[in-house]
């Protein structure tokens, strides 16, 4: 009960700092610019947005954003490979299991969605003074025919 509380109290401040950030912080967007961020775009491209934080103890600025850019980009990945698991689970309504498929999918798709590229980063606060860096990426896969791949070649 404890662990169940705790696990609540830590989702709630986070919820609160997010909630109360100023202006002009994370997004995903660039004031005055309209971006589709996460999804399809047509039939050959997927993409996702993620975010990443640094690495505790560093006090270098450019390693602070780059453990945190790495950490953005896997998180991105890993949830492209998600996004395309419950594609495919959709498109095939009588798919044996979650786990199969999920494996199925990765060892299919692992390699082009390592190789996707980022579209867009944001930086959060990255001070000398603070603790931990913060960046948001818009991370973009593309292939040609690339949802009727990831369906299975079902149609709706």
């Amino acid at each position: 009960m404890k662990k169940f509380l705790l696990v609540m109290f830590v989702l709630l401040v986070g919820v609160a700092l997010i909630s109360c950030g100023d202006k002009g912080g994370m997004g995903g967007q660039v004031e005055g610019k309209t971006m589709k961020t996460e999804g399809w775009i047509g039939n050959d491209a997927f993409q996702v947005v993620s975010t990443g934080v640094s690495k505790e103890g560093l006090t270098n600025k450019d390693m602070k954003i780059g453990t945190a850019s790495e950490a953005a980009q896997a998180m991105a990945e890993k949830r492209v490979i998600e996004k395309f698991v419950g594609a495919r689970l959709e498109g095939a309504a009588g798919a044996a299991d979650y786990a199969s498929t999920g494996v199925a999918v990765a060892k299919e798709f692992g390699g082009m969605v390592k190789g996707g590229s980022i579209i867009s980063k944001t930086i959060g606060a990255c001070d000398e003074g603070e603790a931990r860096c913060s960046v948001e990426l818009v991370y973009r896969v593309e292939k040609k025919n690339l949802k009727k791949d990831v369906q299975g070649g079902a149609t709706k």
